[in-house]
């Protein structure tokens, strides 16, 4: 199936897998667990060397993507991979929601080539974790640092360090910019986000006049979830979470709002 060779794989609804991928353990032999959650993407020429991977849903990982290591990578939902992109998990690579990585980055989570038996001093592996909602915008290098949830690296920055929440990084190595730059994310209310993705519910149905529009609800907390059917979709801005029915306007909805918009399964 597509060039899967794994002891237990499962894949969700609705999964793009495009031609010439390939997804198995190193060595040629089968990796032990492949989980591929509900309406991913997967483009042409991927190649996945590593016993034990799991993609969320609405993850997009476009072409000639190269994921390969000896430990368990971890990519979690609406994650943006671009094409030509590195992700290595030699020594652990752990990847949150709403990541975005810009095409012909380089994700490293260990350091290996010089002859040890000679002295070489620079062969080591540390876990690479990468919290929501950062983003590597495009030609990036990274070494095996935390990355801090909203933390962003701009394009052509060579990460070294540790990236607080929220800055923003850029440069060779990369240097802390936010003060000249401003955050990734500004504040936004509760009231705010709840006006802003109603109108994007509204204009989502007028695109889509074949949905009905009582199956999808959008509520500021979870009280007000409480009191709504099971038959509903919510999307609960409090939580930035949905209760998953896989309907086919929920699909839709979500499909409409990303990139821009990423709610994530509760």
């Amino acid at each position: 199936m597509h060039n899967i060779y794994a002891d237990e794989i499962k894949i969700g609804q609705k999964v793009t897998i495009e031609e010439d991928i390939v997804i198995r353990g190193k060595s040629n032999k089968n990796a032990k667990r492949v989980i591929i959650g509900d309406n991913v993407f997967i483009g042409h020429s991927v190649q996945m060397f590593v016993d034990d991977i799991e993609i969320g849903d609405f993850t997009i990982i476009h072409n000639h993507t190269l994921i390969a290591g000896d430990k368990p990578c971890r990519i979690g939902h609406c994650c943006w991979i671009g094409q030509n992109t590195i992700l290595n998990s030699t020594g652990g690579l752990s990847i949150g929601n709403g990541v975005g990585v810009g095409a012909y980055s380089q994700l490293w989570s260990h350091i290996c080539h010089g002859d040890i038996l000679q002295g070489c001093r620079w062969n080591s592996n540390h876990p690479l974790i990468i919290e929501d909602d950062v983003w590597f915008v495009g030609h990036c290098i990274v070494s095996p640092v935390h990355a801090y949830e909203k933390s962003m690296a701009l394009v052509g920055s060579v990460i070294t360090k540790d990236m607080e929440a929220n800055h923003v990084y850029a440069g060779v190595p990369a240097k802390d910019v936010t003060d000249k730059t401003g955050p990734q994310f500004s504040q936004v209310t509760i009231e705010d986000k709840f006006i802003i993705l109603s109108k994007k519910l509204k204009e989502f149905h007028s695109f889509y006049p074949q949905f009905p529009k009582e199956t999808i609800k959008i509520v500021k907390s979870m009280k007000e979830a409480k009191q709504l059917t099971n038959d509903i979709t919510i999307f609960d801005i409090s939580s930035r979470t949905y209760n998953k029915r896989r309907t086919p306007e929920e699909v839709a909805f979500i499909k409409f709002l990303l990139q821009l918009i990423k709610f994530f399964p509760h």
